[in-house]
């Protein structure tokens, strides 16, 4: 018993190892092979990470289509939905998603900025200065796009569906949320991604497919590109009163979007059940 416990814990592990190897080794290689130094290393960050990202994508992409090809209880229920659900609902849930990822990636920036929470960790402070400090067209490339479907494929697609075949859904979902969150290595970004990682579950869960979580996590990454990079949003911190309004109404729509998939999902059950 224990030995079988231990190899499904190594099942889940080692993806997340893995990952972490190869990305290490891709950015470092590229560091030598383009000469980059510590003066300018902040400078080529997300060039280095979007490099990781690509590399890592084929790679991440094999152990979750091996889960599909096994049949899994996780991609057999998720599976069996997603033909079930017509092209248009796809496309209406694909657009809902990724506006409530991205206001609510927002609002709980926003949140966490009134706190104070980002001056009190300076891990954050540091992988933001990391994040921000190259050419848009890599933070649009790589944490816009490619970083938030390398993560899906892992967290979701390959670490949650894995743990939820085991362990539950509820469980699997508080257990890859405390991965997804801890990895990150500071406390903002715990907090932030554990809550986001919940909810880009519920996305998967709703959508019946890992394209939900996807288009979330693009979203909340674009989104937070657009503001720091080019302070469209900025008016929104001219005083209280329109921070709190915004703030508030943003979170109103996530919440009015989340409450929309999980009725429908409600009552696709309730039909399927009469």
């Amino acid at each position: 018993m224990k030995h079988n416990s231990f190899l499904k814990i190594w099942d889940i592990a080692y993806p997340v190892l893995l990952y972490y190897v190869v990305s290490n080794i891709i950015m470092s290689l590229a560091v030598l092979a383009l000469g980059i130094t510590e003066i300018n290393y902040a400078a080529n960050y997300t060039m280095l990470q979007t490099m990781a990202a690509a590399v890592s994508l084929p790679v991440l992409y094999r152990f979750y289509r091996k889960d599909q090809l096994l049949f899994t209880v996780f991609h057999q229920r998720t599976g069996n939905a997603f033909k079930a659900t017509s092209r248009r609902q796809k496309l209406v849930f694909g657009l809902l998603v990724f506006l409530c990822g991205a206001l609510s990636g927002l609002v709980l920036n926003h949140l966490i900025g009134a706190i104070g929470l980002e001056g009190m960790s300076p891990g954050y402070q540091n992988v933001t200065a990391h994040f921000f400090a190259g050419d848009i067209f890599f933070e649009v490339l790589g944490v816009g796009i490619l970083v938030p479907v390398v993560e899906e494929l892992l967290y979701r697609g390959i670490v949650y569906g894995r743990l939820s075949d085991w362990v539950g859904i509820p469980k699997a979902a508080v257990i890859s949320t405390l991965i997804f969150g801890g990895l990150h290595m500071n406390v903002v970004q715990l907090l932030y991604a554990g809550l986001m990682g919940l909810l880009l579950i519920f996305f998967l869960e709703k959508t019946h497919n890992l394209y939900g979580a996807v288009l979330g996590h693009i979203g909340a990454n674009l989104l937070t590109v657009l503001r720091v990079e080019t302070g469209c949003l900025d008016w929104m911190e001219r005083s209280p009163v329109v921070f709190w309004g915004c703030t508030m109404g943003m979170a109103a729509v996530s919440l009015g979007i989340i409450g929309f998939l999980q009725g429908k999902l409600w009552a696709k059950e309730q039909k399927e059940q009469e």
